[in-house]
């Protein structure tokens, strides 16, 4: 069971990002945080969810190293870093809109 979930973690990790990155840009906008401007064209908001989706950036690493490590077969490792970096870089890309400014409709 702890190989499936060492496999599977990279993605959990990434599901986890994108759904907190989510609830809080909702939370935002419905309390106004996209029309309080702090620095140039970011706003509150963006304070918000730019910290978040470094945590879970740095949070996305962990598997994947955990992965490289794992003790089991070449297959199973191999599966383990390739889920890392899928949600490695499903978290860095379906995040990095936070750096734009917040829009809020």
């Amino acid at each position: 069971m702890a190989v499936v979930i060492s496999i599977l973690a990279g993605l959990l990790v990434w599901a986890t990002g994108f759904n907190a990155l989510y609830a809080v840009h909702g939370l935002g906008c419905g309390f106004g945080w996209g029309d309080q401007v702090l620095v140039g064209p970011f706003t509150l908001l963006n304070a918000a969810l730019v910290p978040l989706w470094l945590m879970f950036l740095a949070l996305g690493v962990v598997p994947l190293r955990r992965a490289m490590r794992l003790r089991v077969e070449p297959a199973l490792r191999s599966a383990g870093v390739v889920g890392g970096w899928a949600g490695l870089l499903g978290l860095f890309v379906t995040g990095a809109p936070v750096l734009l400014p917040a829009h809020c409709l």
